[in-house]
């Protein structure tokens, strides 16, 4: 069986990018009975996969294929076209190829175009659901379009990938979906996390923070979910009762929030000690989790993310929002506060500066939880799909 696996993004889009490619990873090292071909729309990414020696094809789509859809989507034009094969649809890219199978490896809209092939799709979070009155979830529709996207890409899948078994019980309770088409595959660190390491860049003349002074990172697009502001309310709390001075090292794109963050920390008196980099490549990214306090990550969305368990295999502690579901990635790896409470995430800060015991605790608690998640389970998964698929095609298909 010859199977398309269909990513697309781009590196600026953070961790939904990063999952993408690793999942591309991940089967590009399987030596197994299927035969993977590699997908995306996106140029640009070529130059990624072929990073990490995956060699991908890039498809066209834009508005000619939003036309044909249109016009196929009317069941008479259809058959007509189908007899006369004109427009053919979406499927021909990967038809051409031989493919029995497709794989999304995030959650793309692309499927809604397929006609024939049938596909397994990833769907990694519910946090529309959960938090909808967010502004990038309530501004432009964006609630109704990932709302719709998923009632209609969902049900038609031969498989479902959550990334934690609580996001596969909301995504079997509020779509209706039959448990035994529903699975979860953890995520794993972004591969820059094994980058060769920059052994001239310091993180902390690049930020412009004194040589030794200590730091939180976080990496993060500036959405409003991420949560920027309780770190610099905690910065700002340490600072009014003379404790500590503690920076904060910020990276990612900016969604449009980055300059209410940046004048939350002028007005609380703390601009000097939150700092903003950019965007950070690949081989420095490592630096500035090694050299930092520790990973800070109190987004209100999840429940896993892919910081932590960068954090995990660098050796970094970590501080995480205490969300439903958070241990099933963290286990008794991280300190767990409050998203809501500034004075949660200062002490969990404070501690870790006053306990070197309890940084060196959490460090080798988190390569031990990073351990529990390992390619061969991830895998193992993906071939229990693949060949149940598998067995059903034969009753329809010779090759």
């Amino acid at each position: 069986m010859k199977i398309g696996v269909v990513f697309h993004g781009n590196l600026l889009a953070g961790g939904c990018f990063q999952q993408s490619l690793n999942a591309v990873r991940l089967l590009s090292e399987e030596n197994g009975l299927y035969e993977f071909v590699y997908y995306t729309p996106d140029k640009e990414n070529l130059l990624s996969a072929a990073k990490y020696g995956i060699k991908a094809k890039t498809f066209d789509f834009g508005r000619k294929q939003r036309l044909v859809k249109k016009i196929r989507s009317h069941i008479t034009l259809n058959r007509l076209l189908g007899r006369f094969q004109f427009f053919q649809p979406f499927d021909i890219i990967f038809e051409r190829d031989k493919i029995d199978l497709l794989y999304f490896t995030g959650p793309s809209p692309l499927c809604l175009f397929l006609e024939r092939l049938n596909y397994v799709y990833t769907f990694w979070d519910l946090c529309h659901r959960d938090h909808p009155e967010f502004p990038e979830v309530r501004e432009s529709f964006e609630f109704e379009a990932r709302e719709d996207l998923a009632r209609k890409a969902l049900p038609k899948a031969v498989a479902v990938i959550a990334e934690s078994p609580l996001g596969k019980e909301n995504l079997e309770r509020r779509y209706g979906l039959d448990q035994n088409r529903v699975h979860w595959i953890s995520i794993s660190p972004a591969l820059r996390s094994f980058e060769q390491d920059d052994l001239n860049f310091d993180p902390r003349k690049a930020a412009g923070i004194p040589l030794g002074a200590p730091y939180v990172f976080y990496p993060a697009q500036f959405w409003a979910h991420k949560n920027h502001r309780i770190i610099v309310d905690a910065i700002a709390s340490m600072r009014k009762s003379n404790a500590y001075e503690v920076y904060a090292i910020f990276c990612g794109s900016d969604c449009g929030n980055l300059p209410t963050i940046l004048e939350m920390a002028k007005q609380k008196g703390v601009d000097e000690f939150v700092k903003y980099v950019g965007f950070v490549p690949d081989e420095q990214m490592s630096l500035f989790y090694k050299h930092s306090l520790a990973l800070v990550m109190p987004s209100y969305f999840g429940p896993t993310n892919m910081p932590p368990l960068e954090a995990f295999a660098l050796d970094t502690p970590v501080i995480v929002s205490d969300l439903p579901g958070i241990r099933d990635q963290v286990g008794e790896a991280a300190l767990l506060v409050s998203p809501d409470k500034p004075e949660s995430l200062r002490d969990a800060i404070l501690q870790l500066i006053k306990e070197p015991e309890l940084r060196d605790s959490l460090r080798q608690k988190g390569k031990l939880r990073l351990e529990k998640f390992c390619d061969e389970d991830r895998l193992s998964t993906l071939r229990n799909i693949f060949n149940a698929y598998d067995q059903k095609r034969l009753s329809w298909s010779i090759t």
